[in-house]
């Protein structure tokens, strides 16, 4: 899901999902929507961005983009 949501909203822009991730967690404006509003939203926002530091982190070892499958 993640991958998918880098690839169709951020076009393949980890960076940019991270910081549209950290400002939606900080009640600043950002881009998309992307969890709903819960009570559990900063420790899900907290999680996808520890599977993305693993995956960018996947990515630079490996020297090849993960692709959504």
């Amino acid at each position: 899901m993640l991958l998918r949501m880098r690839d169709t909203l951020y076009e393949g822009s980890w960076e940019d999902f991270v910081r549209d991730l950290r400002t939606r967690a900080n009640h600043e404006p950002h881009v998309f929507d992307t969890i709903p509003d819960t009570p559990g939203l900063e420790a899900t926002i907290r999680r996808h961005l520890d599977l993305i530091t693993h995956m960018k982190s996947w990515e630079q070892t490996n020297g090849r983009l993960l692709q959504a499958g």
